[in-house]
């Protein structure tokens, strides 16, 4: 037995404890599934994730193009940079609740970072390395990754819809400079690509388990999988195991004899020996079953599951999928969407409980890797400056206890205990690292990273008055945790890029302006706004809902005031209708309003207060024209109504190009592109346009 095997046996029998409210109780196995919609807990009924799985795979939040959003200078710069927000949070839930974290995927030719499109061989071999090198760093105890992601001929080589047909986001061609920067070959199917990939993973993770994982392998291109993963083998790659998607088991049952699934199983397996010249270990990582017909659904897994499970060369299966309607395929959930168990369900918890499953042999253990380790939890992982942060410090997978605990910022020491509290004096990224000396004498390490920021400034440099109308693309500046929470890395709305700004918050051009697209449960904004005086306000949103319904919340926190808004199905997709709202009681002066989605998908333009018995403020004061053009010579600025103080033409980066105190700004000589035209009136309403186009 080799020294990691050992190890893992090791991990397993520590966490005992921690299994024993799960579904698995093999000692070696692992029984996980993946998130549902980016979130850990399925958010039906009465169930919990840690009391079913003890295994977690991130269904997106892991992948290369879904972290890595720009080139950098090396790995640091990297985990400073990246969208790594959802990875962590999920990686320190596993930590905090005893479920074992698999990476998924380091390389996978079909998501892969744009940012690095018209990077050279030389530079994309560089980047590559950095994202490993940096993952390396953020998660050091993964026990176990998927290396290499669908390579197999006609996998991952169309074009990604979303790009429509440029050819610069061509998977096919982005997985041909893969082969030329990696494995130095104008052919991807030679592999040699893969071998360097393995290469690199193995450079920065000595102990954790590789994987190289596919889809269609039991039906379509079996011979083709037992190929390609043999010749990994034959090339020198340091591989430990193959991975089954096992997307393809409806197939399977249409096209074979299903009762023969398990000699299709050990045939691969065997093959993959035989050809590669050593055996490795077998994950299942994606396993699903499409089936909308009961009986069919639980006589598939039966025949399948029941194989996997008690092949003593399968380390462990992870299924992908929970709840109905919330997994990639229909009808492969476990549960429906009330947390009804599916005959599937039934029929797997039924078979964990039986000593077959419970006794099942595992060549390999597939279970948590390493002895004692330290986790820190953080309060906050993004702070103002100015304010405290809370360390929880605890160490798993050791019987001593804890000695002591220093706690460092870098290299400088800022405290002890179990239990920290600090005050942050600079802003930036603070790498916390943490040093646990147990009763036995070990030394065991811990990390974080905290980053302070800059307060949030308000858009355009002046709070948004009320009585008056808010545009919601014009939330406050400042960082992603403080000023807004998305959860899609840049901006996914109708193909724009840095469309009106610049960071992850999802804004959609409309007539006349823009509005916040693709706003989804738990994303929110925030807008520093000053209340003229107290009293009573009528408020009112212009909302587009094309489902059936969606919900908000708008918090005042000066005020005191919460806003609950739903809302009915109002039309297909880019029509908006204005929603009227019950009238709050407004304290005067400066605070900050969330809006924050509460239910389903919802667009939203614009949010407005107009006093009881007082007007709205703003008095019938348009802007025209709102595109500035086409003759620079002749085109101006006109407002009519309240006399304004201040006339502005502004940047989308906050820069005032041109500006006047009367009511007609000239915009000639002025370079082309998109403009905010920011009024000020005599009543001191703030009112902003966006100007298409120059």
């Amino acid at each position: 037995m080799n020294k990691k095997i050992f190890t893992l046996i090791t991990a397993t029998l520590m966490g005992i404890g921690v299994a024993d409210a799960q579904l698995n109780q093999n000692t070696c196995k692992f029984l996980g599934n993946i998130t549902t919609n980016y979130k850990i807990q399925p958010g039906v009924g009465n169930l919990k994730y840690e009391e079913l799985w003890d295994q977690l795979t991130c269904e997106n939040e892991t992948k290369w193009g879904s972290i890595v959003n720009c080139k950098v200078n090396s790995a640091q710069e990297g985990i400073q940079k990246w969208n790594w927000s959802t990875a962590d949070s999920h990686y320190n839930w596993c930590k905090q609740n005893g479920v074992q974290f698999k990476f998924h995927a380091l390389f996978w030719t079909s998501q892969w970072p744009h940012c690095l499109a018209e990077c050279s061989p030389s530079e994309l071999r560089q980047q590559a390395e950095y994202w490993v090198e940096a993952v390396s760093i953020k998660y050091p105890d993964l026990t176990v990754i998927d290396v290499v992601n669908e390579a197999l001929s006609g996998h991952a080589e169309g074009t990604e819809s979303e790009w429509n047909s440029s050819k610069k986001y061509d998977c096919k061609a982005f997985k041909n400079l893969m082969s030329q920067t990696l494995g130095n070959s104008s052919n991807p199917y030679d592999y040699k690509w893969i071998v360097e990939a393995f290469k690199i993973a193995r450079k920065y993770f000595p102990d954790a388990v590789l994987i190289y994982n596919d889809f269609n392998t039991f039906t379509w291109q079996k011979d083709d999988f037992i190929n390609l993963v043999s010749s990994l083998v034959q090339q020198g790659a340091p591989i430990d195991a193959y991975g089954h998607q096992s997307h393809d088991l409806d197939d399977y049952y249409s096209k074979f004899n299903i009762n023969n699934f398990g000699n299709t199983l050990k045939e691969i397996h065997n093959g993959i020996t035989q050809k590669g010249g050593r055996e490795l270990q077998c994950y299942v990582t994606e396993y699903d079953i499409s089936q909308g017909d009961e009986k069919t659904f639980e006589t598939i897994m039966e025949k399948t599951f029941k194989p996997m499970w008690e092949a003593d060369f399968v380390s462990g299966i992870t299924l992908w999928g929970f709840v109905n309607g919330a997994t990639w395929r229909d009808n492969t959930g476990l549960v429906t969407n009330t947390g009804q168990e599916r005959s599937g369900m039934k029929w797997l918890k039924s078979y964990m409980a039986t000593d077959a499953a419970k006794n099942a042999k595992a060549k390999f253990c597939g279970k948590a890797a390493g002895g004692a380790s330290v986790s820190v939890e953080v309060s906050a992982s993004t702070i103002m400056l100015g304010n405290s942060v809370e360390f929880t410090v605890k160490l798993s997978n050791d019987k001593n206890g804890i000695k002591s605990v220093a706690i460092y910022d870098g290299s400088e020491k800022i405290g002890e205990g179990e239990t920290f509290t600090w005050t942050p004096e600079t802003a930036g990224s603070h790498d916390i690292n943490v040093v646990v000396i147990t009763n036995s004498g070990e030394e065991v390490k811990g990390s974080a990273i905290v980053k302070v920021v800059e307060p949030n400034k308000p858009y355009g440099g002046t709070a948004a008055a009320i009585p008056g109308k808010i545009e919601a693309e014009n939330y406050d500046e400042g960082e992603a945790g403080m000023a807004y929470s998305d959860q899609s890395a840049g901006n996914v709305c109708d193909e724009f890029t840095d469309f009106y700004r610049k960071d992850d918050v999802d804004i959609k051009e409309i007539d006349g302006g823009a509005a916040v697209g693709s706003f989804q449960e738990g994303e929110w904004m925030s807008y520093t706004v000053d209340v003229q005086e107290d009293g009573e306000y009528n408020v009112s949103m212009r909302l587009g809902e094309g489902n059936d319904s969606g919900s908000l919340s708008v918090e005042l926190d000066k005020s005191n005031v919460t806003i609950d808004v739903k809302v009915e199905k109002l039309g297909a997709w880019g029509v908006f209708e204005e929603v009227k709202l019950d009238p709050v009681t407004l304290k005067q002066g400066e605070q900050t309003m969330l809006i924050k989605n509460t239910g389903s998908w919802i667009d939203v333009d614009w949010i407005k207060f107009e006093k009881v018995g007082g007007g709205t403020g703003i008095n019938n004061v348009v802007i025209a024209p709102i595109t500035i053009g086409p003759n620079p010579a002749s085109s101006t600025i006109t407002v009519y109504g309240d006399t304004p103080i201040s006339v502005a033409i502004i940047s989308l980066d906050g820069v005032v190009v041109k500006e006047s105190n009367e009511s007609t700004l000239s915009v000639a000589e002025m370079p082309n592109g998109n403009y905010i035209v920011r009024i000020i009136t005599e009543n001191g309403v703030t009112i902003k346009k966006l100007v298409v186009e120059k």
